[in-house]
């Protein structure tokens, strides 16, 4: 639970936002709400604490993190900060109805080089990103109760597509007050709402498709203040959220800071731990609050008479980081290479380091291996050189072995490769980085080749009739000539040599396609592309020579064909063949006729009404006038009868 005691849960059933509201006349609540520094009545008649407010003796299975949560903006944990994110968020809060409903004209966009003076007043939408556990969601929870605004809450259990963004959010997104849930404006007395939207950086998948687009097209024209939050501030959609956003980055609170809190807490439950072995502990948990938190009451629960010592938080942060730290492939590949991070690893933690992601690791470190400076070779280039040697030795005998896994499913050689394909060559490269890790460019090289394998498939499909060559021949061989046969003549003689260029690729049935394909499969690194020199009339001139004259079945411009004037000229009609289709089809026809034949009876059709009727209409137009005065007197004598 975050804090905040008028937080309401969504119903999993309808995926319909509850508005969290005070109960009914609760003017004491905004009396406090518009004044943050006076004390609650409550308070001052029992004279209790704020610092007392943090334990609830009533709940003793209650957990840490929700017995001791921050209960006002003086208990966050790293914020205290004139120029912290949650002052910067305070006053962008404070401020969101003046500008963008009280009519003022909000400040422009400061330039990304002066975003230190960025107070957030252009925006409609807040973004708070940063790793779990500094305090994103408790922080925004604070400041919104402290201002007087009302909660909406979507978090990740909630389905957000565009299509319930749209039923949900765009109604709660043009009301400015709403009461008890009701969608009618409150006359009596205003109250604002806030928009929480926690991890959108997990809105993927067909459950959110589109809800990050849709969400920016809402907040354009919302009502009331949104404040985003997220974990992956990188992350491909984040990024195009954060253009509409006053970007907030929290980071990690310093050991201090930390410790100084959960002193007290140690105090409270009496727990026997020194300060150094709280420090480890605070460091194993990676300044995750949350975490500290638990690993606290973990502690607690064994009850030790026995003060625990740097030594065994030593250990027991290490076996924190191992279950509840989640280490990213650039974290992985710095680990395995640094010196200073391998001090006191043993073998065992070297190769778990594999195990973190063995499919993706390894891409890592042989990214990333001769950015390493190794500490074995003392600046030796000679030295160096012999160890990248036996790295990349090691790498190649840990790609055989992948291969080995996957081809024959022998999934217990994993442990060889993690051997072979991160603790050797990290032993080998053992120093430091004189650069950042790189992702890795196989995944690139690896979408190229497959690339270049489909060109070269169609290239052999389409010079299947002049030229029977396999792929590899067309790609070391042939791909050179036809390129030099299509482009040198009208590189060399201009207009004048686009019928020779032309005839090649109709003799080699090349489509105007596979000219760019040729271009792109012959190209080879840092060489000019020789289609670049040119001229671009010529160039076009080509390009409708190849369309008048060259038309193959395989061409997707056979379907797109125009009707009526530019379909004849476009493709050459011979008279004779359309006789003999003709009477084809009349022969067809004469075939199908059941009157004809003798052995069938059938009864003659009786002409319809309306049938009867247009075909005298027609008769009496193609007769003119004589038949009109025919028509006449038929009705007449139809009359007198």
């Amino acid at each position: 639970m975050m804090p905040g005691a008028t937080r309401d849960i969504r119903s999993k059933t309808t995926h319909r936002p509850v508005v969290s509201t005070p109960p009914a006349k609760d003017t004491k609540r905004d009396h406090r709400a518009a004044h943050p520094g006076a004390a609650s009545p409550a308070a001052k008649r029992l004279k209790i604490e704020p610092s007392a407010l943090l334990e609830d003796p009533a709940r003793p299975s209650q957990l840490w993190v929700d017995k001791y949560k921050p209960v006002n903006l003086k208990h966050v944990i790293g914020q205290q900060g004139e120029k912290s994110n949650l002052r910067k968020l305070q006053t962008w809060l404070q401020h969101w109805p003046r500008y963008h409903l009280g009519g003022a004209k909000p400040p422009a966009r400061p330039p990304p080089w002066n975003a230190t003076s960025d107070t957030g007043a252009w925006a409609k939408m807040a973004l708070l990103s940063g790793p779990p556990g500094v305090g994103k969601t408790t922080t925004a929870y604070l400041v919104s109760r402290e201002l007087g605004f009302d909660v909406m809450e979507m978090n990740a259990s909630d389905a957000r597509s565009k299509k319930l963004l749209e039923q949900n959010v765009a109604v709660a997104m043009s009301n400015t007050s709403l009461a008890s849930g009701s969608k009618k404006r409150v006359s009596s007395q205003r109250r604002w709402e806030v928009l929480l939207m926690d991890e959108v950086d997990g809105m993927a998948g067909n459950e959110d498709r589109g809800g990050i687009a849709e969400l920016i097209q809402l907040v354009k024209k919302s009502q009331i203040p949104v404040i985003c939050m997220c974990n992956d501030r990188n992350h491909q959609k984040i990024r195009s959220l954060a253009n509409y956003c006053f970007d907030l980055r929290f980071q990690r609170p310093r050991v201090e800071q930390i410790k100084g809190a959960m002193m007290s807490i140690i105090f409270k439950e009496k727990i026997n731990i020194t300060p150094d072995a709280l420090t480890e502990v605070i460091a194993g948990c990676n300044q995750d609050v949350r975490q500290v938190l638990h690993h606290l009451s973990l502690i607690k629960a064994r009850e030790s008479s026995i003060k625990m010592t740097g030594t065994e938080a030593k250990t027991e942060a290490d076996r924190s980081k191992k279950t509840s730290i989640k280490v990213g492939p650039f974290d992985v590949v710095r680990r395995v290479f640094s010196a200073k991070e391998q001090e006191g690893m043993s073998l065992m933690d070297k190769s778990d380091l594999f195990f973190q992601d063995y499919s993706l690791g390894p891409l890592f470190t042989q990214e990333n291996y001769l950015l390493h400076v190794p500490k074995a070779a003392k600046g030796d280039p000679k030295a160096t050189m012999d160890l990248v040697s036996k790295a990349a030795d090691s790498f190649c005998d840990g790609d055989l072995t992948s291969g080995a896994i996957r081809s024959r499913n022998a999934w217990n050689l994993l442990p060889i490769q993690a051997m072979f394909s991160s603790v050797i060559p990290g032993e080998y490269m053992s120093g430091y980085m004189s650069g950042q890790p790189q992702f890795p460019t196989w995944f690139g090289k690896y979408s190229k080749q497959n690339k270049f394998d489909r060109i070269l498939q169609e290239l052999q499909m389409h010079t299947r009739l002049s030229a029977g060559v396999t792929k590899q021949a067309m790609n070391m061989e042939f791909s050179q000539f036809l390129r030099g046969a299509i482009v040198n003549p009208m590189l060399l003689k201009g207009s004048e040599g686009i019928p020779e260029s032309v005839e090649v690729m109709k003799k080699y049935s090349l489509l105007r396609e596979d000219l760019d394909n040729i271009l792109e499969i012959g190209q080879w690194p840092g060489q000019d592309n020789p289609m670049k020199y040119v001229d671009s009339k010529t160039k076009a001139a080509f390009t409708r020579a190849y369309n008048k004259e060259i038309v193959l079945p395989y061409s997707n411009a056979i379907g797109s064909l125009k009707k009526g004037k530019s379909a004849a000229t476009s493709v050459e009609i011979n008279p004779e063949a359309l006789e003999e289709d003709d009477e084809r089809e009349s022969d067809d026809e004469d075939d199908d006729d059941i009157s004809k034949d003798a052995m069938i009876k059938a009864k003659p059709k009786k002409p319809t009404k309306g049938k009867s009727e247009s075909g005298a209409t027609s008769s009496s137009a193609r007769g003119g006038k004589a038949t009109t005065s025919r028509g006449k007197g038929t009705a007449r004598g139809r009359g007198k009868k």
